[in-house]
């Protein structure tokens, strides 16, 4: 679609520069502005969920390199570190589908689930603890129960970030990932990079190709 959409344009581009005459300057400028419209049209909601308790952790940290890289392109970022959050375990009361409403619980989900339903992507970022997410993120995954038949159509990333030299061990928690984003409708598996051998704050910086691959992946949006 972008691509039929910039052929139109520079064809146009053409047409109008050979009937008014316009000069190499006045198409560099046109050109220009061009790009910014296509940037515009394209650009994408993104929520970043950060769960590591350290906010300069290592999960954290891939994090801000793939919002780098979405940012660079023109997209819209948004990062919810969750440990800033009030979010209590689902109850499993059953609420939320004998009526209309998200949730009995009125806590910091309220907000969250209005910005899980605008966002076009969703970037889960979490440590992995014995294998799988930690208690924060998986604590919000169950409550997205509760928006379950209307949350649809979005791409899902995973970031993690481990103390396990491999990712042979974080088996679990891409398949937990998988399992997740597949219990609603029409969602799309957009990337996964992990992080091996993390354990202290800034052990991921001298990873470089999980934070060359993060800063990608945010690119390719």
């Amino acid at each position: 679609m972008k691509k039929i959409v910039r052929r139109k344009a520079l064809k146009y581009m053409g047409t109008l520069a050979t009937v008014a005459g316009i000069g190499t300057i006045e198409m560099s400028a046109l050109a220009k502005t061009v790009q910014q419209s296509e940037n515009a049209i394209m650009s994408k909601k993104i929520l970043v969920f950060s769960a590591s308790s350290r906010r300069n952790g290592n999960s954290s940290t891939l994090s801000d390199e793939f919002i780098r890289g979405a940012m660079e392109v023109g997209h819209e970022c948004e990062k919810i570190y969750l440990s800033d959050k009030t979010i209590n375990g689902c109850t499993g009361c059953g609420y939320c589908r004998s009526t209309d409403r998200n949730c009995v619980q009125h806590d910091s989900m309220s907000e969250l689930y209005e910005k899980l339903l605008a966002a076009n992507v969703i970037v889960l970022a979490s440590p992995v603890y014995y294998y799988t997410f930690n208690a924060q993120m998986k604590t919000v995954m169950d409550r997205t129960f509760a928006i379950e038949n209307n949350f649809s159509g979005k791409t899902v990333y995973l970031i993690g970030a481990g103390a396990a030299p491999s990712e042979e061990y974080m088996t679990t928690m891409i398949d937990c990932f998988r399992k997740y984003i597949h219990c609603f409708g029409d969602m799309n598996e957009g990337g996964i990079v992990f992080a091996c051998g993390a354990v202290d704050v800034g052990d991921v910086i001298e990873n470089k190709p999980a934070m060359q691959k993060a800063y990608q992946m945010g690119k390719d949006v």
